[in-house]
């Protein structure tokens, strides 16, 4: 007999409410009111439930759900148009915990300035039936509280109208552990690429980066101004090494690192034998490069999840407010780019 070709066979159905039911031993109607409100379930019962759905894959239709409870399961999240910097990882945490309530995430990007997102905020919220909307763009507080008169709408982090992150997102103190690092490497003498100063985060890192070598007792090689790119980067760094006494670059996000990193190799270092050089965001890149970059990896996930909780919370009239998210978590990965400090003195080629 000839099989069908995996690709032309038609794709698997999805799972049903009774299914469901039958695999957790309650009825249909335990199933829809878990899905309604599982508060007013027994955590027993609520577990068999949830167990099953696992199992099978189940995924609510909303579009059924609405007609049948009046409600509207859908979401909206409103992102930057065209920003290089906006934390798209913000937005994955968010969407993973609308999903997992039972809700669909529409994604809209805002472009344009001030004013034009605004009309296009209105546009969009004439045109479609949305429960709730998560902004990862700043909003006027005129045109917020407008908004808020229709759905309950959260402001997620803190941007300013260049979308240049502020309070939270900018926090610099784990330059502190970076300095610690290098000072535990037996690195003396260590230099900074700091980002554009325009930028909180720019200021928050170069600060903590200053204090925090001055209560250490190590020496500062030096600040270079950059842009957020890696050309700049490796012009910062060339400019840096002029003191070849620096066997340590701290670079204000990863993109200034990678620059680093290839400026040194062109001036004949070897990283992290002569310099060793720490990033930070810990781009998915970054743990593939050779070497791989030693960075501080932000939770941006755990922030746009927590803060889509707190418009979840705002769906369910009485329900108890979520705790305003806390600081970033932040931790240092070390990776291949930071290593010993060297012993004696190098050479360099700055003059070839």
């Amino acid at each position: 007999m000839t099989q069908t070709p995996a690709e032309a066979r038609p794709p698997a159905r999805a799972a049903t409410i009774y299914e469901v039911a039958r695999l957790a031993g309650v009825s249909h109607q335990t199933v829809s009111r878990y899905m309604a409100d599982r508060s007013k379930l027994r955590a027993a019962t609520s577990e068999k439930v949830e167990r099953a759905m696992a199992e099978l894959k189940y995924s609510p239709n909303l579009t059924a759900r609405s007609l049948r409870t009046k409600a509207t399961y859908r979401l909206l999240a409103l992102v930057p148009g065209a920003s290089p910097y906006f934390p798209s990882r913000m937005l994955n945490g968010a969407a993973e915990a609308a999903h997992a309530a039972g809700y669909q995430l529409d994604v809209v990007a805002l472009e344009g300035t001030g004013p034009e997102r605004t009309a296009r905020l209105r546009r969009i919220l004439d045109g479609g039936p949305f429960a709730g909307a998560l902004s990862f763009v700043p909003i006027p507080n005129s045109d917020l509280l407008q908004a808020q008169e229709r759905i309950p709408v959260v402001v997620a982090g803190e941007y300013d109208d260049k979308m240049r992150g502020q309070g939270r997102i900018s926090d610099g103190s784990a330059a502190q552990a970076i300095v610690a690092h290098l000072a535990g490497l037996g690195h003396r003498r260590i230099a900074h690429i700091a980002g554009p100063q325009e930028w909180p985060a720019a200021r928050n890192r170069l600060a903590m980066y200053r204090q925090a070598v001055s209560d250490a007792g190590l020496e500062d090689g030096g600040v270079a101004g950059a842009e957020w790119s890696s050309a700049s980067g490796h012009r910062a760094a060339r400019a840096l090494m002029a003191d070849s006494s620096i066997t340590a670059i701290f670079a204000a996000n990863d993109q200034l690192a990678i620059g680093a990193i290839r400026a040194l190799h062109d001036l004949g270092f070897s990283v992290p034998a002569d310099v060793s050089v720490v990033g930070w965001d810990d781009h998915p890149e970054s743990a593939f490069l050779v070497p791989s970059l030693t960075t501080v990896q932000m939770d941006l996930e755990a922030l746009g999840s927590s803060t889509m909780h707190q418009l979840l919370a705002a769906l369910t009239p009485d329900a108890p407010a979520p705790p305003e998210p806390g600081p970033t978590a932040m931790r240092l990965v070390v990776r291949e780019s930071s290593g010993p400090a060297p012993s004696g003195l190098r050479q360099t080629r700055l003059g070839s």
